[in-house]
């Protein structure tokens, strides 16, 4: 069974089932990940075992354990939701109200960069475009994220709620903050609380400019919400936090 994690600085949320709605209307349970294929994998895994055994006299130390490790389960991590692959999917960042006044542009510009992270990464996916869903949202009051999924005529619907956005910490240091809840349309919730980047440090606002900044940190945030959705490799979770251009 699929488990709901909360990726949080603090805590853990009970594991519960993962269901999504069909674009027909009816609730799809997911109960588990598809099998791999056994042919397949072993192939695989002979094809490394034998580049490890071409480049292990070239290394010594913790970097043979380090590059072995890599090779042997590059995409450690695997996706909590794999039920994207193939599908027509729409992401949508809907703010909350003081957001809409105060930053209304950082919402599309997070929604669009999970989509294309997700279009990287997710075989075969198909994300509809940022000017689609605008537009749709522009011309129709907003009721729900299913509703814009149906009209959308995709799959699945990737509803960011954005509850906390903020850049600075202080008068002279950059620290992006934010708070958001992850939906397969309005089933199945995953929650970032109170995500920061840099993860141990701040950036003097002489380093670089606000928009500079927005762009970074908004990269960051839809790096980590895109990884619901797709295997990663678990070293790249710390580079990332800590990235620093």
């Amino acid at each position: 069974m699929l488990r709901r994690t909360a990726l949080a600085a603090r805590g853990q949320s009970l594991p519960r089932p993962l269901s999504t709605w069909s674009p027909g209307g009816n609730a799809v349970s997911f109960p588990g990940r598809h099998p791999s294929h056994p042919a397949r994998t072993d192939l695989f895994h002979r094809l490394l075992g034998i580049a490890l055994a071409l480049a292990l006299p070239l290394l010594s130390g913790c970097s043979t354990l380090i590059t072995a490790a890599y090779l042997l389960q590059p995409a450690d991590v695997p996706a909590e939701f794999a039920g994207l692959k193939g599908k027509h999917v729409a992401v949508v960042c809907k703010p909350i109200v003081e957001l809409e006044f105060s930053d209304a542009g950082s919402s599309r510009e997070l929604a669009s960069l999970v989509g294309g992270q997700l279009q990287q990464a997710v075989r075969k996916v198909k994300v509809i475009g940022q000017h689609e869903v605008a537009r749709w949202i522009d011309e129709n009051a907003w009721v729900d994220y299913p509703t814009l999924g149906k009209a959308l005529d995709a799959n699945y619907v990737v509803g960011i709620d954005l509850e906390g956005f903020r850049l600075h910490e202080g008068a002279t240091l950059y620290r992006g903050r934010a708070t958001v809840h992850v939906r397969v349309f309005d089933v199945d919730k995953k929650r970032i609380d109170d995500y920061t980047f840099p993860g141990d440090s701040a950036i003097p606002t002489t380093d670089r400019s606000e928009a500079q900044f927005r762009a970074l940190f908004l990269q960051q945030l839809a790096l980590k919400i895109s990884r619901f959705f797709h295997a990663y490799e678990s070293r790249d979770v710390f580079a990332s936090d800590n990235h620093v251009l």
